[in-house]
């Protein structure tokens, strides 16, 4: 008989019990018996299942099933009701306002717990990923620098290396990724950093070997379906790439990257209206973001409005001297001169000063110039 078993059979014979009650769920949940948890808070005496710490352990199955509402539901009532609260509830709440994509107010409840109740890292984790949500890299780098030992390091390893890849640093992205991976083959950030580093280098087939792993292991990851649109998208397969890119679009709709992703594959479809779109979404997450004028002084010029083009361009580079899509819109504006080695300088340009996954080359402009262009 295994533990679970006899904690049952105990339960069962004790039901008055909460101490066996919550050993048993505790027990189920984390062997992911989820549905076996909520069963028996179900059919529990109605003085055990009102209960803080059931309700608590009603949460946690609400959360596992994907259910963030009911979570929040059950742990606002805790929140309003209980005296002393445990970190876990701010926890559990923090995370489900997360999911739900309500990152300021989760960081508003963490801040609420205790300090030096509950487990530490994993509030240093979760605090951490707000941040970065929150696009504050360094922050959420400086919340996890205590933690150089213990249980989940592979873990903090994993977030700081996703960390360092969005600020641009991908050898401490690297060097963190493989230090957790060497830990835990399976740790979700770091082969994210791994996949992407891959798909940056043009390792399409390492890259899609990890991405297809991790969607395995989690279809609701957003960077994953991202990566792996991406490696579709380099690989030729844009119409595969575009339903991956909007499947990403839909788990990380607040992602600006992911936005971007999506207009590229939707320009190479020749859908400018669609690219529109995407940039449109971009911008209304960040309107000070340069590259996403970029994208739409280039769908300006690819639809001939060549004033509109340029106060796009302007605005561009006025927020991004370095920015790609509004040079792109330059060579096109050049090709309607008919400057066509010019044009091409522009791109080649562009490819030279940061060559990698990102670049596309100046035949295909011109190429989706003619596709896209009215004909008259």
């Amino acid at each position: 008989m295994n533990r679970a078993s006899q904690l049952s059979a105990l339960a069962d014979h004790d039901p008055e019990n909460p101490i066996l009650l919550c050993d048993l769920l505790d027990e189920l949940l984390s062997a992911g018996r989820v549905d076996e948890a909520a069963k028996h808070i179900v059919e529990a005496l109605p003085s055990m299942s009102e209960l803080p710490a059931v309700r608590f352990r009603e949460a946690r199955c609400a959360l596992l099933r994907g259910d963030t509402k009911r979570a929040i539901q059950v742990l606002q009532s805790l929140v309003s009701n209980m005296k002393d609260i445990p970190s876990g509830v701010f926890h559990d709440l923090a995370y489900a306002q997360l999911v739900e994509g309500r990152a300021e107010e989760a960081l508003k409840t963490l801040e609420r717990a205790k300090d030096g109740q509950g487990d530490p890292v994993a509030m240093a984790l979760l605090k951490a990923r707000i941040l970065h949500q929150q696009q504050q890299m360094q922050a959420a780098l400086e919340v996890l620098a205590p933690v150089q030992s213990g249980a989940r390091l592979s873990e903090v390893q994993g977030v700081r290396a996703l960390l360092w890849l969005d600020l641009g640093d991908n050898a401490r992205a690297a060097a963190e990724a493989e230090q957790a991976l060497k830990a835990n083959p399976d740790q979700h950030e770091a082969a994210l950093v791994r996949g992407t580093l891959a798909l940056w280098s043009m390792q399409l087939q390492e890259s899609s070997e990890v991405f297809e792993c991790l969607l395995e292991r989690h279809p609701e990851s957003g960077r994953a379906w991202l990566g792996m649109g991406q490696v579709r998208m380099l690989g030729g397969d844009i119409a595969d790439a575009r339903a991956l890119l909007e499947r990403a679009s839909l788990q990380m709709p607040g992602h600006i990257g992911t936005w971007h992703a999506l207009a590229w594959c939707q320009l190479m479809q020749g859908d400018l209206a669609g690219a529109k779109h995407s940039f449109d979404k971009a911008f209304a997450l960040d309107r000070t973001f340069g590259e996403t004028h970029g994208g739409f002084a280039l769908v300006h010029a690819l639809r001939g409005e060549r004033k509109e083009a340029e106060e796009s361009i302007k605005r561009a580079t006025r927020l991004d001297p370095q920015g790609r899509s509004a040079r792109y819109a330059q060579s096109v504006l050049l090709l309607d001169e008919g400057q066509v080695e010019e044009a091409r300088g522009v791109i080649d340009s562009i490819i030279a000063r940061t060559p990698g996954a990102a670049m596309v080359p100046a035949d295909f402009i011109f190429r989706l110039r003619e596709l896209v262009r009215p004909k008259g």
